[in-house]
């Protein structure tokens, strides 16, 4: 006895949100030459490593250094920052 073949067929398309109706997404900030936040902090953090020396390990401590520094210049210079003093949003 042979079995029956059920014909293949597509699942109903859903319907797509129209332009209009999508949350538009928030844009990256930007502050220097277009460059976002989080690529100045790196490039500081780097710059922090090197001065101590390039030293193995503990990368947290650039980094932190980094952030602490950009948030002081951003506020001395007036811009603002993002909810909670959120230095990416």
């Amino acid at each position: 006895m042979a079995a029956q073949v059920q014909p293949l067929t597509k699942p109903p398309l859903t319907e797509q949100p129209r332009s209009e109706d999508r949350v538009p997404r928030p844009k990256p900030l930007t502050d220097f030459y277009g460059e976002g936040r989080h690529e100045l902090v790196q490039k500081l953090a780097y710059q922090h490593w090197e001065e101590r020396g390039s030293p193995l390990g503990s990368p947290e401590i650039d980094w932190f250094a980094a952030e602490k520094a950009m948030r002081a210049y951003l506020l001395a210079s007036g811009i603002e920052l993002g909810p909670d003093d959120d230095l990416y949003s």
